[in-house]
């Protein structure tokens, strides 16, 4: 994640864009794209999030309320709903949409596991998840022919349960990583072709989304070989999972990655026709804090609200956090909110309901500026530096900031203030 221009530039190339006026007009149309995306008030489903399912026995559902949860690593996969192929159990999945309701979240469901009894190879110990998991049907032929009749079986049983109370799928997690799938791209698309014939039959309102992927360049290559083999004419959303992450032993997770990531993975999508499609991010954190070695709360509170504000920027509508509750992956919450908890919080409430009238852009200084109004005639700035603390001198019509932790301070008459990682808001 470290190299994330060089890569970003690299992807350029590699789709032919090689001309140098043409990287500046691209640029340019992407900022004013960029601008105009900016007019429209931010919403809460910005904020959706994965969580684990401690929330359904007592731990408590992330404050303010989320705008979307996803069903992924909550026990409610095809093999956990049918470890046989004569029964379901809906009684973990019905727990969530209970919660789900009740908090005002709506619900997207990831495909991507096969049970043991419907695997083409049930005794593959390489799957992350259990023997057999990450392998294709044994009724889905390599080519994409073949019955499926075990998936689209499946597909039915839950999009009847579900009717109108699931809304949006993701109809694979992860496929370019041999560990949650060995199977053929030409697989994934029959995958996707039947389950949104089922689903819509079902639910006319449903809305299903691409595999997510991610904005590493073999994900991005997975991706355009999918679209390329037709599978964008079965989606609605195009998902990626959007990951910034460090390195031990003490590299941190780069977020100036993020706007040039998102740019040559929407290049790509232009290529195959799927660039007016909105762009979700559907899982993202820093990652597994024990493998990068990000473990200190305030910098991770930090990186919280940067993910937020340029994942924004970069017009991207959903960001479902992973996890709300995971111990050792992005943790927010652990017996008491956190630190990065407490940021969640509050870059929620300085963007939701706000227009970004000034995109997040960085300065040649490191420096970044993003400019927010409220109606009412309120005008805020959020600035931050990821690459030191330095002394920042606020425009003359703020006189307070805030931090990640919602503690307010005055500024000095002269405006000056020490900024560094973690985002603060200048207001009046």
């Amino acid at each position: 994640m470290k190299k994330g221009f060089s890569e970003a530039f690299t992807r350029i190339f590699v789709y032919s864009y090689t001309s140098v006026i043409f990287l500046v007009v691209l640029n340019i149309l992407s900022i004013l794209c960029t601008s105009s995306a900016m007019q429209a008030q931010v919403s809460k489903q910005l904020f959706s999030m994965s969580m684990q399912s401690g929330v359904l026995y007592g731990q408590p559902w992330p404050n303010p309320s989320l705008g979307g949860v996803r069903l992924w690593n909550t026990q409610t996969s095809w093999p956990d709903i049918s470890p046989t192929s004569s029964r379901y159990d809906w009684s973990t999945l019905d727990s969530w949409l209970r919660a789900a309701n009740a908090h005002g979240a709506d619900v997207m469901y990831t495909f991507g596991r096969i049970p043991k009894w419907a695997s083409s190879k049930p005794g593959d110990n390489t799957c992350r998840y259990g023997a057999g998991q990450c392998d294709p049907p044994n009724d889905l032929n390599r080519d994409g022919s073949g019955t499926n009749q075990h998936f689209r079986n499946f597909v039915t049983a839950i999009a009847t349960h579900a009717a109108g109370r699931i809304k949006y799928w993701e109809i694979a997690n992860e496929p370019q990583n041999s560990f949650y799938w060995t199977g053929t791209i030409a697989q994934v698309v029959r995958m996707a072709k039947d389950a949104r014939s089922i689903i819509l039959s079902i639910d006319p309102n449903a809305v299903l989304l691409s595999p997510g992927t991610g904005l590493r360049l073999n994900a991005v290559d997975w991706t355009a070989a999918y679209l390329a083999a037709g599978g964008g004419q079965y989606a609605d959303v195009i998902a990626f999972h959007g990951y910034v992450e460090g390195s031990c032993p003490s590299t941190l997770p780069d977020t100036s990655s993020i706007i040039p990531r998102v740019s040559v993975f929407r290049t790509m999508l232009a290529k195959y026709g799927q660039s007016t499609k909105p762009l979700w991010n559907t899982e993202a954190s820093w990652g597994h804090t024990s493998d990068t070695c990000f473990g200190n709360a305030d910098l991770q509170a930090g990186f919280v609200a940067q993910m937020y504000l340029l994942y924004q920027t970069a017009r991207t509508q959903r960001l479902y956090w992973y996890a709300w509750n995971a111990s050792n992956a992005g943790a927010l919450w652990n017996n008491k909110i956190l630190k990065p908890g407490l940021a969640y919080q509050q870059v929620y409430k300085w963007l939701v309901g706000a227009t970004i009238s000034s995109p997040c852009a960085m300065g040649s200084d490191s420096t970044w500026k993003c400019v927010i109004t409220k109606p009412g005639g309120y005008q805020a700035e959020i600035v931050w530096n990821a690459k030191t603390s330095k002394l920042f001198i606020a425009p003359s019509q703020y006189h307070h900031y805030v931090d990640v932790y919602a503690n307010i301070f005055k500024l000095p008459v002269n405006g000056a203030v020490q900024i560094g990682f973690k985002p603060i808001l200048l207001q009046p």
